[in-house]
C-alpha cells in the first residue's frame, strides 16, 4: 500500500466533517439523503439500533462508529430506557459526491472502538471539547472527526473492506504508483499507452489489471478524477478556463463538454449551485 498514494487521495477528494450534536441522545432520530451528505455518527455509550433504508438494522451495543460515506436515509432508534452519549457529524467531500471515498466504500460501516488503533487519544480529545464551550470549540470538533475519518479509511483498507475502486487500485503493486501519478498530474497528456508503460504491463494486462481493481477502464477513470479536482478548484473560486488547463483540457468547451457528461449540468451552472455550500 503506498502510504503517499493514500495522503494525496484524501487531500484530493477534500473530505470534512462538520459536528452538529453532541451529548445525550434518547428516542427516535432521522437522518435524510436529500440532504446530500454522508454522516459520521460516534457512539461512546449507550445502545442502539441502526436502520437504513435497503440495509439490514445494525445493533450497537458496544462504544462504535458509524460512517455512512454517502447520502442514504438512516434513523437511530434508541429505547426510551435507555440514554446514549453520541456525537454526529455531516460529512462532505470538495471532490463532490463521486469521488473515490463513496466508491469504494460500503453503504455504511460500523467499526467498534476497540477495532481501531490510537483511537483513544482521538475520543478523549474529542468528547472532552464537547463538553466545554471554549473559543474554537466548532472547528476543533470538526478536525477531530476529520482525524476519525482518516482512521476509519485506514481501518477499511487493512480489513479489505474495500475490494474495488481507487482505494483497492492503490493497493495493487503495479497501480499505486500510476494511480497517484495521476492524482499528481491530471493535466499530462494521458494515454493508455503511457499508462500502461507506467504500470510496466502490456496495454491488454493493464487495462484488465485496472479495471479489476478499479472498476472503470483508466479512460473513464481518468476523466472523473480531473471533473473530481475540477471541483474543488472552482469551490476555491479559480476561474473556469484555468481550471479545464490545470485539469488537462486543452479547451474550455472540451473541459465544459466533459464536466456535463459527468456531472449532467455546466461548470458555470454547477458554480451558481454551489456558491453558498457549506
Amino acid at each position: 500500500m503506498s502510504t503517499d498514494g493514500i495522503s494525496r487521495l484524501l487531500e484530493h477528494v477534500g473530505l470534512r466533517a462538520h459536528t452538529f450534536f453532541a451529548g445525550p441522545l434518547c428516542g427516535l432520530h432521522g437522518f435524510a439523503a436529500d440532504e446530500g451528505l454522508g454522516h459520521l455518527h460516534v457512539i461512546r455509550s449507550g445502545e442502539m439500533r441502526a436502520l437504513q433504508a435497503g440495509h439490514e438494522d445494525i445493533l450497537v451495543h458496544t462504544p462504535s462508529l458509524l460512517f455512512y460515506p454517502r447520502p442514504l436515509d438512516h434513523r437511530l432508534e434508541v429505547e426510551d430506557t435507555v440514554v446514549a452519549d453520541v456525537l454526529c457529524a455531516s460529512v462532505r467531500y470538495d471532490a463532490g459526491l463521486e469521488n473515490a471515498i463513496t466508491q469504494s466504500f460500503p453503504a455504511v460501516v460500523v467499526i467498534p472502538f476497540s477495532g481501531l488503533e490510537r483511537i483513544d487519544l482521538t475520543l478523549n480529545a474529542l468528547f472532552a471539547e464537547a463538553r466545554e464551550t471554549n473559543p474554537g470549540r466548532q472547528v476543533m470538533l470538526d478536525r477531530l472527526c476529520d482525524i476519525l475519518l482518516i482512521q476509519i479509511v485506514r481501518f477499511a483498507i487493512q480489513q479489505k473492506l474495500v475490494t474495488r475502486g481507487v482505494l483497492a487500485g492503490l493497493a495493487h503493486p503495479r497501480l499505486a504508483g500510476l494511480l497517484g501519478e495521476l492524482l499528481d498530474t491530471p493535466r499530462r497528456a494521458w494515454t493508455l499507452e503511457t499508462m500502461a508503460a507506467r504500470a510496466n504491463l502490456s496495454r491488454n494486462a493493464f487495462a484488465n489489471a485496472f479495471r479489476d481493481a478499479v472498476g472503470s477502464t483508466p479512460a473513464e477513470f481518468l476523466t472523473r478524477m480531473r471533473i473530481a479536482q475540477a471541483q474543488r478548484l472552482l469551490r476555491k473560486g479559480r476561474p473556469v478556463a484555468l481550471v479545464a488547463e490545470e485539469v488537462g483540457y486543452n479547451s474550455q468547451p472540451a473541459f465544459s463538454r466533459a464536466f456535463i457528461r459527468e456531472l449532467g449540468i455546466s461548470p458555470s451552472a454547477w458554480i451558481r449551485k454551489n456558491r453558498h455550500a457549506g
